[in-house]
């Protein structure tokens, strides 16, 4: 994979702001924005925003912003002869404020903190020892004892960080509303370091300005977001005042909608006088990145640029994060001595590691779905002919494909990938347990940016027909269409459950399972605290037949009958198991497959029943709605589970469940009319 004599060590590439600033054309955005600031003509109180997605850079460019403005900021920029903005003809001087309001709870901390991060500011250039004066005629004008005391020891010198830690958020506001009336007063001579001649002297902002950076806005939960901008209100008639704000604008305005509705646009055009918009950044911009690098393999890297941006959905963030972890898959496999790996196989399957996490679970669970996936995309190249560059596919054509790899064909990008992805599966097998080892960032930061939602409550239709029923294969007639879920009962659909209150709701609840649900105080399965059994793709266990029973109710569904069952797992031939007469443990999740636990609802799309059903043979046994004796003790289970053998998991076996008992091999799927 790569020459030991000639290699590089692994590399990481830095994310952080200083080290990012030459990037992407952000010294001159930051230099243009900087410029905006400084400007001594551009009156105030200011307010800037700039928009753009997570990760698209904002950070880095409102870091290289205040560098630029304020040098005391950097280690290694301290002077303020160092500042590029130093002609007071034109520009004038500034002080910056980092404040990041996400890490605050609700409007009175945040301005609290705020108030606290100026002070802070205030101190470092010794304000408050060098302006003693000013801070004792303010003291003198303050009547509350308890404001006096705070701001004597402020004259004394204490520590602004342990002024403020002595006094409660609550405290903090009470000497805002006592001191914001002198606000504009202290400001005035903190920013031109001398105090007023005379009352009547009216700011200036043209000889200093206070920057306030805001960042990451869009971190904090929706109602705190509306509170920050209030806050921000507060300071719009504070002369010298600059508020810069980063943020993805499309969250911002869906806060705001839930408050302004329609006016939401308008509240923004009246707190923000200038936007910034981050440009999209071009595969120009992209490769000039790559070769400031000294990235092991980068050479290998470029050529597929075309590939990995869109996956990356052009974002620099996500590149530097892929480029580092595929750097160290790359590094541990050298390392290993494993060198018949083709690096460009290794870099095929970070994107799909990276950037599809329920495909790469798919596939680590499973190596066969690749190739499966790969088979069903080379069906739609077949059926669109000549007309594959745009890749639109007709809605009929997906439809044929397993449910699980549906979602798969529709991506142009991810087909791209796959199709050059030609690693053979013994090599799959050796990349996926070494790759293993690196764990993926995970999109958490921005719910638009992940995968689509998968729909687990997908059902198939059977017809009513006549099928070869039990292990004597007599003759059994389907009255009524019916439809089934094609995917057994997940935690994460349970859960939806759960949180719709369908445990307090009695009307789901039979009078036996009402009864067995309050004499235990029952609100979820048992097994729904252990992640061994709570994954969210993997089907729910250790709930009992009511249980299954107030869910399918819940979902205006209903528990198979065990004809309706058998008929979904083994079509009308009478075949042993969904998929054939022969047993097969690479496609179910059995004893002999070794998982030694219950596996994703779609990890064996070879292994589906002639209906398109997954699962029905091992991973769970599923309650039915049929008795399973004439004493009407129990009811019949069917499937077999990930503890069974293969005789469990034919299509015509059958065990009893004793409807109260709650098993760990025991989970369900739902029924209804067709529709």
């Amino acid at each position: 994979m790569t020459d030991k004599k000639t290699h590089k060590p692994v590399y990481i590439i830095s994310d952080s702001p200083k080290m990012n600033s030459d990037q992407f054309g952000f010294n001159a955005y930051s230099k243009t924005i900087a410029e905006l600031i400084a400007n001594k003509d551009n009156k105030t109180p200011l307010v800037i925003g700039i928009y753009g997605p997570w990760g698209s850079g904002k950070t880095t460019l409102m870091q290289t912003t205040r560098y630029r403005l304020d040098p005391r900021n950097e280690k290694n920029k301290r002077l303020e002869k160092n500042n590029e903005f130093k002609d007071k003809k034109i520009y004038r001087k500034c002080r910056t404020v980092w404040f990041q309001a996400w890490k605050y709870k609700n409007e009175d901390e945040i301005l609290a903190a705020l108030i606290e991060e100026i002070f802070k500011t205030m101190e470092q250039d010794n304000f408050f020892q060098l302006c003693k004066a000013k801070i004792q005629e303010l003291t003198d004008r303050i009547k509350t004892s308890k404001i006096t005391g705070d701001l004597s020891k402020l004259v004394a010198g204490v520590n602004i960080s342990e002024f403020f830690s002595e006094m409660k958020y609550k405290e903090k506001l009470g000497f805002y509303d006592i001191f914001q009336e002198f606000f504009d007063d202290l400001l005035w001579t903190y920013l031109n370091w001398r105090p007023k001649g005379k009352e009547s002297e009216k700011p200036d902002d043209t000889k200093a300005a206070l920057i306030i950076f805001i960042d990451d806005l869009d971190r904090c939960p929706e109602p705190r977001i509306l509170n920050v901008l209030e806050t921000i209100k507060l300071f719009m008639d504070k002369k010298g005042c600059v508020f810069v704000i980063g943020a993805d604008n499309d969250i911002i305005e869906k806060a705001l909608k839930k408050t302004y509705d329609s006016d939401a646009v308008k509240f923004m055009d009246k707190i923000v006088q200038v936007t910034f918009n981050l440009p999209k950044f071009t595969n120009i911009d992209f490769e000039l990145f790559l070769e400031k690098l000294v990235l092991a393999n980068m050479d290998d890297v470029t050529p597929h640029l075309p590939l990995i941006l869109p996956a990356m959905q052009d974002n620099p963030r996500r590149l530097k994060r892929f480029l580092n972890n595929l750097n160290l898959v790359a590094g541990l496999l050298r390392n290993r001595n494993i060198d018949d790996i083709e690096f460009r196989h290794v870099l095929f399957w970070n994107i799909i590691d990276y950037r599809y996490p329920r495909l790469r679970d798919d596939i680590r669970g499973n190596p066969d779905n690749l190739d499966e996936l790969k088979k069903e995309i080379k069906r739609v190249q077949e059926a669109l002919g000549d007309d594959t560059e745009r890749w639109i596919i007709p809605s009929e054509i997906p439809e044929k494909a397993p449910s699980s790899l549906q979602q798969y064909i529709n991506q142009k990008v991810l087909v791209d990938i796959i199709l050059k992805f030609d690693i053979e599966r013994d090599k799959l097998v050796q990349l996926i347990t070494m790759s293993g080892v690196v764990e993926s960032a995970k999109y958490n930061e921005d719910k638009k940016d992940t995968e689509d939602q998968f729909d687990f409550g997908i059902m198939a239709k059977i017809d009513a027909a006549t099928f070869k029923y039990g292990d004597d294969k007599r003759e059994k007639k389907i009255d009524q269409p019916y439809e089934i879920d094609i995917y057994s009962v997940t935690n994460a659909q349970y859960e939806e459950f759960i949180k719709a209150g369908g445990y307090r709701n009695d009307k789901y609840w039979s009078e036996e399972g009402f009864n067995w649900r309050n004499r235990g105080n029952v609100i979820q399965p048992k097994y729904w605290n252990d992640p061994k059994w709570s994954q969210a793709d993997c089907p729910v266990v250790g709930v009992n037949f009511y249980e299954a029973e107030a869910y399918a109710k819940w979902a205006h569904k209903r528990l198979p009958t065990e004809i309706e069952w058998e008929r979904a797992a083994r079509g009308t031939d009478g075949r042993e198991y969904p998929w054939g007469d022969e047993f097969d443990r690479e496609l179910c999740n059995t004893r002999e497959s070794g998982h030694g636990k219950t596996t994703r609802v779609t990890l064996y799309p070879k292994g589906r029943s002639p209906a398109g059903c997954y699962d029905m043979a091992g991973n769970v046994w599923e309650w039915t709605s049929s008795w399973s004796d004439k004493d009407k003790d129990s009811y019949a289970l069917r499937g077999g589970s990930w503890s069974g053998g293969q005789g469990d998991c034919r299509c015509a076996a059958r065990l009893d469940g004793v409807p109260l008992d709650r098993y760990i091999v025991v989970g369900f799927r739902c029924a209804r009319a067709q529709l």
